[in-house]
């Protein structure tokens, strides 16, 4: 497979925090307690470029600004599956979020990963295609030699 996950479960700031405080709420890792933490993984595009997405379940994903997306199913052993990579559009945030819910449940993804860090729609449809290029080369069987 080309593309190579590394997954983060504590940001830098939730490990310092919850080393100086192991009862705090800060160092609970309780999604109800916390709405807005997610989990952090690295996908890395046929380029070599390696871009960070934040990872939120279908259902509970916020309203989202202009971001680029990965729809994916995980499965309960750990494995993913990429069923779509993409970008938003719209300046409004709901609107890119319900677009995003019913591609994913059309497809039956259960994970959206959001990479944030796009400077422009240039930028953004850049790593759009380095990733679905990532994935498309990973779903490829591998060639065998010919025989004569």
């Amino acid at each position: 497979m080309c593309a190579q996950v590394l997954k983060f479960r504590q940001t830098k700031k939730q490990a310092a925090n919850a080393a100086r405080d192991p009862v705090s709420p800060a160092s609970t890792n309780h999604r109800e307690d916390h709405p807005d933490t997610s989990d952090l993984q690295f996908w890395i595009g046929a380029s070599g470029a390696r871009y960070i997405h934040t990872v939120h379940s279908l259902i509970d994903c916020p309203e989202i600004p202009r971001v680029n997306y990965l729809l994916v199913r995980k499965e309960e052993c750990g494995f993913q599956t990429v069923l779509a990579a993409g970008h938003t559009t719209h300046h409004a945030r709901s609107l890119n979020l319900a677009e995003i819910r019913r591609l994913g449940a059309t497809l039956g993804a259960n994970e959206v990963h959001l990479h944030m860090l796009a400077s422009d729609e240039t930028q953004a449809k850049v790593i759009e295609h380095d990733l679905r290029a990532s994935q498309l080369h990973a779903s490829l069987p591998a060639s065998s030699p010919m025989h004569h």
